[in-house]
């Protein structure tokens, strides 16, 4: 680790001299990243990958953000459902492919939905939509009218519609409801009246070219953590435990962040926490407005998580699963990759995605928990009497945004802050494409790409 010039002067006082415990030490780094997230990790991998030198500092004891992993007792836990979307096609894989690193991708099975008694296809492809048995015989018609603007439009010409404009005035059920499926599973916004039709759209037109709608990684989030932080820890370093409380500015520049285990300097500085949150770094005065209320009167999406570790398998299928009341969807992850569960075992994470406001109301919580609960004895009968253990997560940041029309693409934040020249801006609740996970990835490509232009001007 570099010794700087304050590191060496504080090693030669005397024993007995009581520093005040805010300034333990200043490192300098020619990049200084704020957060260690999918989309903090991947920007310093890139960076670092670069020749760059890169200091990464984490809150939390691991890096990993909202895609942290644990093991217990033989089960490998995620902070949520992770499958990455577009598998191969995807962000993780585009950021690994940019490292000269591999991620390999294990096949799910068929998306299935559970409707009522037993589970059916649900489809993904626009030909199979329109052909669903789940529509009507008359549905046809309104269902082409809804899907195929969806599948043709620039999305840029619908981010500022709701998905339920897009259906008109007097919607046929089926087709209404097929189309919140397949909004709460590609952009995770089963809400049709929340739901941004160009976000959607976004979605719906990159699902059409790519061979798979999503895929698991072997290993799991803990595959795509770790090789980012190999790939950051070759030129670089991540300092675990370490809070930062204050960005401070000077003459348009961010000259130092304060934390509780030091002062850090560094060219150029990269926010990779929840963009909500950036604001409470700096002064109100050192950012501008209509920045300041983006970020702070931007929603989330959130929701309840339930992982539970199986004495034993209660089901053989390796696809998404799917239901609509309520809107929650799950899988076996240890069924597409055994190694989430120890031999005979089997791992299950549901999620069930609630409104921001809901979050507040424990009671109300706790009755979609056991809506949930309900379903999923319903659909594997015993499963609660094979329960080892679980772990149930009230989230109230699931995504960084939700994608509605005033949070679509372009009414979120940029990468840049007006008035702060060596300040960028990563993480899923930034204008980048896609929606969470990919966000991220993608907003720090973009990062990456303008901190490399602009230390090099």
């Amino acid at each position: 680790m570099r010794e700087s010039g304050l590191d060496r002067r504080l090693a030669s006082l005397p024993a007995k001299v009581v520093l005040p415990s805010l300034i333990i030490g200043t490192v300098d780094a020619e990049v200084l990243i704020i957060g260690g997230g999918y989309a903090g990790l991947s920007a310093g991998a890139l960076l670092a990958r670069s020749g760059i030198d890169v200091l990464l500092l984490e809150a939390s004891s691991r890096p990993g953000g909202r895609a942290a992993w644990e093991e217990r007792e033989g089960f490998l836990l995620e902070h949520g459902l992770h499958d990455n979307r577009f598998a191969e096609r995807g962000a993780a894989a585009a950021v690994f492919r940019k490292l000269g690193m591999e991620l390999e991708f294990l096949e799910l099975g068929e998306t299935e939905l559970w409707d009522g008694d037993s589970f059916v296809p649900l489809p993904a492809a626009l030909t199979s939509i329109l052909r669903s048995p789940l529509l009507g015989p008359r549905d046809s018609a309104a269902a082409a009218r809804a899907f195929l603007p969806l599948a043709l439009l620039p999305p840029r010409r619908l981010y500022h519609r709701s998905l339920e404009e897009i259906l008109g005035k007097r919607p046929r059920p089926r087709v209404k409801r097929l189309l919140s499926l397949l909004s709460g599973l590609g952009i995770i916004a089963p809400d049709l009246h929340e739901a941004s039709a160009g976000e959607f759209a976004a979605f719906l037109q990159k699902a059409m070219r790519s061979p798979r709608r999503a895929g698991y990684p072997r290993g799991g989030t803990r595959a795509i953590i770790e090789g980012l932080r190999r790939a950051l820890e070759e030129n670089g370093e991540i300092r675990t435990g370490t809070r930062v409380e204050r960005i401070v500015p000077r003459k348009g520049r961010i000259e130092e962040a304060v934390s509780s285990q030091g002062i850090f300097r560094a060219s150029a500085v990269i926010s990779a926490v929840p963009v909500q949150t950036l604001p409470s770094l700096l002064d109100r005065r050192d950012i501008p407005t209509l920045f300041r209320r983006m970020a702070e009167e931007m929603l989330p999406t959130a929701g309840i998580s339930l992982e539970m570790a199986l004495s034993a398998p209660v089901s053989e299928r390796r696809g998404l699963l799917v239901t609509d009341d309520p809107f929650s969807m799950g899988q076996f992850t240890s069924n597409i990759d055994p190694s989430a569960a120890p031999p005979g075992k089997q791992l299950i994470s549901w999620f069930q995605p609630l409104p921001f406001a809901l979050m507040d109301d424990g009671e109300a919580v706790r009755r979609e928990e056991e809506r949930m609960r309900a379903l999923l004895r319903k659909m594997f009968p015993g499963i609660e009497e094979k329960a080892e253990w679980e772990r149930i997560m009230h989230l109230r940041m699931v995504d960084g945004f939700l994608p509605s029309p005033g949070q679509s693409r372009p009414r979120r934040p940029g990468h840049r802050v007006e008035g702060l020249e060596n300040l960028f801006i990563a993480g899923d609740g930034t204008a980048a494409m896609g929606t969470g996970g990919d966000a991220a990835i993608y907003s720090a490509m973009e990062v990456s790409g303008l901190v490399r232009s602009y230390l090099g001007a």
